[in-house]
């Protein structure tokens, strides 16, 4: 093609037809910027579709990031359920005096062990971090996105701040042994019954005037209003991800139909 053009601009100029020359220049000229807002279009097009398509791709991974909060949730939440029943069990046999004190202390640290709640934030981190939030054009999608990572952070430091109360307390006793953390079956294990024996024993679990008595007695109520906190901020988190979970569900489900 741009060998015939090359000849045809040969022959004018040979016959000395400038006139014909200069409008044919003016053509080609025409031509080269068609064909390069042609190549810009078909560019912008394919430009277009690959964000729409990453768009499409967000939708769905931050509605699987979604899924993976609601389980943990779930899961976390029966923990916390847990807790609170095995604390208040304590609260109860404490007073009968029936129960051994390795008995109290197992079910204690049962009652006490928390798993923090980490969401998943794979998808938002490689959205805002790439620079790629303009890429959901869902104005109301992205306000409300917004709005939930930053009152997900503050419920998260609310647990977390629980969560490290509660261990600070449960291990604030003068002396350790005197309670009989050594009698729990993981520690039973690591030490060993001759190291066991070495160990001074208290029987303050028959005694409610004992400080330890009154001191773990107190820390199981912390451990039930604690837990009943943590369902709350769990509730308050599902609470605020409902919104941006319908409009995911929309429209993962729309463009997965469309792709």
């Amino acid at each position: 093609m741009i060998t015939f053009f090359r000849k045809v601009r040969q022959r004018l100029l040979i016959e000395n037809r400038f006139s014909k020359y200069l409008l044919y220049a003016i053509g080609e000229i025409i031509l080269v910027v068609i064909g390069i807002l042609i190549a810009l279009q078909i560019n912008n097009w394919n430009e277009a579709r690959k964000n729409n398509m990453t768009e499409s791709d967000y939708y769905c991974r931050l509605l699987e990031d979604f899924e993976l909060d609601r389980q943990n949730i779930k899961r976390l939440s029966d923990e916390s359920d847990y807790k609170i029943s095995k604390s208040k069990e304590l609260l109860l046999e404490l007073p009968k005096k029936e129960k051994s004190k390795g008995y109290l202390i197992d079910n204690y640290i049962q009652a006490l062990r928390t798993n923090a709640f980490v969401p998943s934030k794979v998808t938002i981190l490689d959205i805002t971090s790439s620079g790629k939030l303009n890429l959901i054009k869902n104005d109301s999608l992205k306000q409300i996105l917004i709005r939930y990572y930053a009152e997900l952070d503050n419920l998260i430091y609310q647990l977390d701040l629980n969560r490290n109360h509660s261990i600070e307390r449960a291990f604030a006793y003068e002396d350790d042994n005197q309670v009989g953390f050594q009698y729990a079956d993981y520690a039973k294990a690591s030490l060993g019954e001759e190291i066991i024996a070495t160990l001074p024993e208290d029987n303050w679990h028959l005694n409610e005037n004992s400080k330890v008595y009154k001191q773990f007695q107190n820390d199981l109520v912390f451990f039930v209003l604690m837990s009943n906190r943590e369902l709350q901020h769990f509730e308050n988190i599902l609470k605020e991800m409902q919104p941006v979970y319908n409009q995911l569900t929309k429209l993962c489900s729309k463009d997965d139909k469309t792709l």
